[in-house]
């Protein structure tokens, strides 16, 4: 036969050709398998039905399965149990008692002593509604400026929100 109706030369094909050869096959195998599934379920099902009759009906698995059971509902119910006694341990414990506290506010003096500043000074920072505080290399305050943090700030911290 001079003039076969294919021609096999892959040596002749672009590699776009070749790619695209080569995804339609597996594409199609891939689809091959799909089309046993059904069959290939049907076998484990059958097979696996078997397995389970044998080791539970045959060899009374499900006695041993029943006494996993039963240690398994045990130890729940203990641990559930102890959960509860403790809670209600602590509702007899504490009821009627509220152990919360509202902590209590410094005064301008505390708050003086503490940032040594004058009285004056942290009435006036209390008095505002917006101010930037600079500190130190050991957390002390340096300098307080009162008003909104300028806009070159805002731009080098990215953690300041700008408007």
């Amino acid at each position: 036969m001079k003039n076969p109706l294919i021609i096999d030369r892959p040596d002749l094909q672009a590699w776009q050709q070749k790619a695209i050869f080569g995804a339609l096959t597996a594409t199609f195998w891939v689809i091959w398998f799909v089309l046993w599934l059904p069959l290939v379920t049907l076998l484990a099902w059958l097979f696996f039905g078997y397995q389970f009759q044998f080791q539970f009906i045959d060899l009374e698995g499900y006695l041993e399965l029943m006494e996993m059971l039963t240690v398994y509902a045990t130890i729940v119910l203990v641990m559930g149990g102890s959960l509860i006694v403790w809670a209600k341990y602590n509702h007899l414990r504490f009821r009627g008692k509220d152990r919360r506290k509202a902590f209590i506010k410094p005064t301008i003096e505390e708050l003086a002593v503490l940032h040594q500043q004058s009285v004056t000074t942290i009435e006036q920072w209390q008095a505002c509604s917006v101010m930037t505080v600079h500190h130190d290399e050991n957390g002390a305050i340096k300098r307080v400026v009162p008003g909104p943090a300028p806009e070159s700030a805002a731009a080098q911290n990215p953690l300041v929100p700008s408007l």
